[in-house]
């Protein structure tokens, strides 16, 4: 009898662990849900737009020269992007550390950035140019930036990734919208 009551107290209590919760002893606030884990050992991470247009500007550009120099970035262009409007969607990103923008030097892309230039440096955005035909285009888009930061990108590579065809967008861990 007695054996028989230490060895039910022990299946009760194995049981009572088995579907007790977490305890928390600790939490800072910046709790990182486990999914994004999972999306990290799988493997997934967003790729360097910007080293990989580098990448294909290198055979183009004299070793000597300087990268940082946007002179030396033109053309900057893209098959699968162009102006135009975006409809707004729910997606995950959250190996994006920061909101990025993608934009061109064209009228759209100028009067976007001229719109939401506050947000944009507020949110520390990095914006991604896409298309500029001459020095000239690449100094009205900076010009309109006024100090948000922004690099040459890979538009095809943008657009594969992303699923886009359009820009200028508004590329953050939660929304792509314009």
């Amino acid at each position: 009898m007695k054996t028989e009551r230490v060895l039910l107290l022990i299946l009760l209590s194995i049981s009572h662990t088995a579907r007790a919760e977490p305890v928390v002893l600790f939490d800072s606030g910046n709790t990182v849900p486990t999914y994004s884990y999972k999306q990290i050992l799988q493997g997934v991470s967003i790729p360097d737009f910007g080293q990989l247009w580098a990448a294909d500007k290198v055979i183009e550009v004299d070793k000597s020269s300087d990268p940082n120099d946007p002179a030396n970035w033109l053309p900057v262009s893209t098959r699968k992007l162009s102006p135009g409007r975006v409809t707004a969607r729910e997606v995950r990103f959250n190996q994006l550390a920061s909101p990025v923008c993608v934009v061109g030097s064209d009228e759209k892309s100028l009067n976007w950035i001229k719109k939401y230039r506050s947000a944009l440096l507020q949110n520390n955005v990095l914006c991604w140019l896409v298309s500029a035909e001459n020095l000239e285009q690449v100094q009205q888009v900076v010009i309109a930036l006024d100090g948000v930061s922004m690099s040459p990108a890979d538009g095809d590579a943008i657009a594969d990734f992303f699923s886009i065809a359009h820009y200028p967008v508004l590329i953050s861990q939660r929304f792509i919208e314009q």
